[in-house]
């Protein structure tokens, strides 16, 4: 058994390969981490609607 085998369902540990359901899990935290970063990314920006709405307001 290797480092990995004990976070495998047993379905996976004989055939040697995580199995689609892995597969599919590993693409949507991908892409679920891509959006977060780009979430996190259109956040940072300042439009020029806030700055003329909300900067005389502070």
């Amino acid at each position: 058994m290797t480092n990995d085998d004990h976070r495998r369902p047993s379905s996976c540990r004989s055939a040697g390969t995580w199995g689609p359901s892995f597969e599919v899990a590993r693409s949507a935290y991908k892409f679920l981490r891509n959006k977060k970063q780009e979430w996190e990314e259109y956040r940072s920006e300042v439009t020029a609607f806030e700055l003329k709405a909300l900067l005389p307001v502070l």
